[in-house]
């Protein structure tokens, strides 16, 4: 109901303040309701991962195998230009990666599990002799030699556990998983976009093209990430690797391969790698091999940081260091390894979609100042 006013215009109804409402800042306000949302999304963050976790023989083939599927892309798309047939191109792709898995496996792994004593034991002798740097602040060797012995002692136990409680399940279930993420690949390689398709549909017309430019953005960043940083990795492995042949390393082969694993961990997997060539190092070779390890490693990883990244991966992954650490920190606490694995990957994607919904919304706010009601 509109009432009357001395100048003949008709005054505005007031809306109704519910009761305590006027003794609330708007700034308290506001922030008790962005900290309920935030609150609502982190809590559904973290259930989802929860399950995922809980669900981990099968989640795990599938993401793996959406990883292996940007990485045989190129290669499925070179068969197609060659005008093979979708199956048999993604057929080859899938069979070349299997060749290549199981060859290096055949020629790396059993070295590498026939030198894990040797690394352990020069690593352990290397930290004992780098403990003079820690004793100043109060660290001496005891506490390092107990730490290491505790650290060596869990792994070399919670492996010799599962190897006579559960080696033939663990065995098994390795091997079904390896099965349904070769399956998985071959058929997200042919029928990736038609499976995306369908999954479109599903949603209501108005949604769908904003849903399927979420997945082009989306699968280009993995696959920037992946394609990016298997070949980084590669570099480092090579770089390294030289070094430390050419030093004359003995355990040269684990740590080629440690440098390799290492890079999809990014930060901090560049660090543990790093510093266990180096103990390898001055352990095996002496303080002045130790110091050239050291020199290559930080002259490789300068040149990952500022030349390969940037050339390799691009400018499509805008990840901020702090973001890189709390997405490994987060995917550790929920999944230990593997949600460290996982982490920056799901990190890029989902910088990817904020990226496209900040463009939306910048779209939508510079059309209504162009053309106002």
């Amino acid at each position: 109901m509109q009432t009357g006013t001395p100048n003949g215009r008709a005054e505005r109804p007031r809306p109704t303040l519910l009761k305590g409402d006027d003794a609330v800042p708007r700034g308290l306000a506001v922030a008790s309701a962005v900290t309920l949302r935030l609150a609502i999304v982190v809590g559904g963050v973290v259930l989802v991962a929860m399950g995922a976790a809980r669900m981990m023989l099968v989640v795990l083939p599938v993401i793996v195998a959406v990883l292996l599927t940007t990485l045989l892309t190129p290669a499925f798309r070179w068969l197609l230009a060659r005008r093979q047939p979708p199956a048999l191109a993604a057929g080859l792709a899938v069979l070349g990666a299997v060749l290549v898995f199981f060859g290096l496996w055949a020629l790396i792994i059993p070295g590498v599990l026939s030198q894990s004593d040797d690394l352990f034991r020069n690593l352990q002798e290397g930290a004992g002799q780098a403990v003079g740097v820690l004793e100043p602040i109060g660290v001496g060797r005891a506490d390092v030699d107990r730490a290491i012995d505790e650290g060596l002692s869990s792994v070399r136990g919670a492996a010799i556990a599962n190897e006579v409680l559960t080696g033939a399940v663990l065995l098994t279930q390795w091997a079904a998983g390896i099965v349904l993420i070769v399956v998985l690949t071959f058929f997200f390689l042919k029928d990736g976009e038609r499976l995306w398709g369908w999954v479109v549909e599903l949603f209501h017309e108005d949604r769908q093209p904003m849903l399927r430019e979420v997945g082009v953005r989306s699968w280009a960043a993995l696959s920037a990430y992946v394609q990016g940083v298997f070949l980084v990795a590669t570099i480092d492995a090579v770089l390294i690797g030289a070094a430390l042949l050419i030093v004359g390393v003995p355990v040269a082969m684990p740590l080629i391969v440690l440098t390799f694993v290492a890079a999809f961990f990014p930060i901090v997997g560049a660090l543990v790698a790093g510093a266990a060539a180096v103990l390898v190092a001055l352990v095996a070779n002496g303080l002045g091999a130790a110091l050239a390890i050291l020199v290559v490693i930080i002259a490789v990883q300068q040149l990952e940081g500022n030349v390969f990244y940037p050339v390799v991966v691009g400018r499509k992954l805008r990840l901020h260091p702090v973001g890189i650490l709390l997405a490994l920190t987060a995917g550790g606490v929920l999944a230990g390894v593997v949600g460290a694995f996982l982490a920056v990957p799901i990190a890029a994607v989902t910088a990817a979609v904020l990226q496209y919904t900040r463009e939306r919304r910048e779209a939508r706010q510079a059309s209504a100042v162009l053309s106002p009601p």
